[in-house]
This record gives structure tokens, sequence and C-alpha cells, in this order.
């Protein structure tokens, strides 16, 4: 990667925010990077949803707005559609969930941190200041818990990047607030996986680039974290306990110097706990949720040793393969 030192403005960055069905939370992101004390240079909205293009468009006379619809949807795919029609011009490349909300200067911010840090840094976050994170030991026994945040434990599992009140060096990025070098982008294709929900696809994704140059948290680039919640997720715990359980393995089985044998242990503790809770607050999403995940294991160890392909548990036929149709 070519490590010269440039000056970056807030025209060098391009946004992609892929979207599906929720046009509230696009006015809002939107309104929150209109409110912005640096603009950027491109905005680009990936629908794969009913049409937000009106609300998208009616931010035209403020945003450089720019709205392509993607069908079948998929995060990944909406990325990567965003990523295609962004050229040479552009040396910066940033995600946005569109439940991220920006504090005034974020944008600023994040330029000027650009602008200081490493040459050959790939990636920085915004800093996610209204996600708390806690350190707990006992967490910690079964491989969920570090005071220095945003390892990734041999478990495999990735510690919180945010808040921070001061800027944070890490060995993974969020993937839905974060700024990677366009190059980068180039350099490590973020592969599409075919599934309805991409848990850990941005551990996935960000943790090798971590090994090879410097990701940061940005302190001053704060942002907030608008969780739109699921209100059909009760009736998905199982789906949700299997899936994680796979992607994780599937991360862990890719890397070397994780173990398998203290994601197993993880495991275990999480899902002793969930039945504990369950069985005590007469929850029985706990117990689905833990029943998920060992039907999730069970796949994925026999996988293991049949020597198949742990990928291709991760993609689900529910989600067509056929190919993103691009369209403005």
């Amino acid at each position: 990667m070519n490590d010269t030192r440039r000056k970056y403005t807030g025209r060098d960055v391009a946004f992609i925010i892929p979207t599906k069905d929720r046009p509230e939370k696009v006015k809002n992101v939107l309104e929150s990077i209109a409110s912005q004390t640096m603009l950027c240079g491109r905005l680009i909205v990936v629908d794969g949803g009913q049409s937000v293009k009106d609300v998208v468009m009616g931010f035209s006379d403020s945003l450089p707005v720019e709205y392509y619809e993607c069908h079948p949807p998929g995060q990944i795919r909406q990325r990567n559609i965003g990523i295609s029609v962004i050229d040479d011009r552009t040396p910066l490349v940033g995600f946005l969930d569109d439940d991220i909300v920006l504090e005034p200067r974020a944008i600023e911010a994040m330029v000027a941190f650009w602008n200081k840090c490493e040459p050959d840094t790939a990636g920085v976050s915004f800093n996610i200041i209204n996600n708390p994170y806690s350190h707990s030991w006992i967490r910690a026994i079964i491989g969920m818990s570090s005071p220095q945040q945003g390892q990734v434990l041999r478990s495999g599992y990735n510690v919180a990047t945010s808040p921070v009140a001061s800027d944070l060096k890490a060995q993974w990025l969020c993937g839905g607030a974060t700024v990677w070098k366009r190059e980068i982008l180039r350099e490590y294709i973020n592969k599409e996986i075919y599934a309805r929900w991409a848990i850990c696809e941005d551990l996935i994704f960000s943790y090798p680039i971590g090994k090879k140059y410097p990701l940061y948290v940005c302190a001053d680039a704060k942002v907030r974290h608008e969780h739109a919640y699921d209100h059909m997720a009760k009736m998905k715990y199982r789906y949700y306990g299997r899936t994680v359980t796979l992607w994780r393995l599937y991360f862990v089985e890719s890397h070397i110097e994780l173990s398998r044998a203290f994601y197993l242990w993880m495991l275990l503790g999480q899902i002793t706990a969930r039945c504990i809770s369950g069985i005590i607050s007469f929850r029985a999403s706990d117990i689905e949720y833990a029943i998920g995940q060992i039907e999730g294991v069970v796949i994925g160890l026999t996988a293991i040793l049949r020597g198949s392909n742990l990928l291709s548990l991760l993609n689900e036929d529910t989600i067509s393969k056929q190919k993103c149709p691009l369209k403005s």
C-alpha cells in the first residue's frame, strides 16, 4: 500500500449507506450528515428494500447524495455495489449503517485524524459513544472480556472498540461506522455471504487487515448507534444462536493463532449461562438461543471432521444467489 503522506479534506471521503425498509433511519442519518461542520465528497445510499429514493433525494440541495437500488438485498452486497461506483478520485471510503447518527464534528474529527495517523493506516472507526463497555472478570474466565478494548481474544471473541476516551489502536473495526482507504478495499475484497444475518462480517473482514496495517478508533469522531430493534426477533432466537455460532467458528478456524478449544470453552459458558437464565427466569428465548448454539456447534464440528468447507454453511438457501443489478 502507498504510504506517502497526503492532506485529506472532506471532499476526499465518500460514505456508503446500505439500507432496507427504514426510511426514518435514513432520514435521521442524512440529517446528521447535513449538520456536519465538514461535509463529505459523495454520499451513496444503496437501497435493498421498498424505495426510499424520495427521502434520499430530498437532501439533494444540501448533500452530494446518490441513490442506487440492489435486489435482492444483502449488507455486504449493497456495500460492494457502493464501492463499485467509486473511482480513484476518492481516496477514503466510509461505511455507515442506516441507524448511525453523527455528532456535528464527527467528519471533521475523522479527516483530522487521517491527516495525523501513520501513513500506512488502513481504516479508522468512529467512536460510538452510546454503546457502553465494561470489563468483567467473570466473562474473562470464558474468553469474553478484556480490559483492553479492540482486541480479538484467542476464543475468537472481539472486544468492543467503543466507546473510548482517547484514540485506540485496534485489531478489528466496526463494519457500520468506519472509514477505509479505497486501495485497501481493492486489496481486501469483502466476500459476499448469502445470509439473512451477517453477524461477525466486520470481524471477518477487518481482522486480517489489522494483521498487516494499523487500525484505529478516533475518539473525537463521535457517533451514536440508534438501534433499530427487530420486533419479530422473539421468533428467531434459535436461528440467531445457530448463526452466530457458525460464523464465529468459521472465523476461529480461519486463523491459526486463534484456538478452537478456547472457542468451545467460551461457547460452553454461554450455553450454560443461557440455560440457567432461561430456567430461573422462565425465558423461553434463552433456551431457544442455547438450542440454536448447540445445533450450530454440532453442525460446524461435523463439517470440520468431514473436511467440509465451513464457509458453505454460512450461505443460506433462503437467499437468492442471483447477481444484484445496479439501478439508480
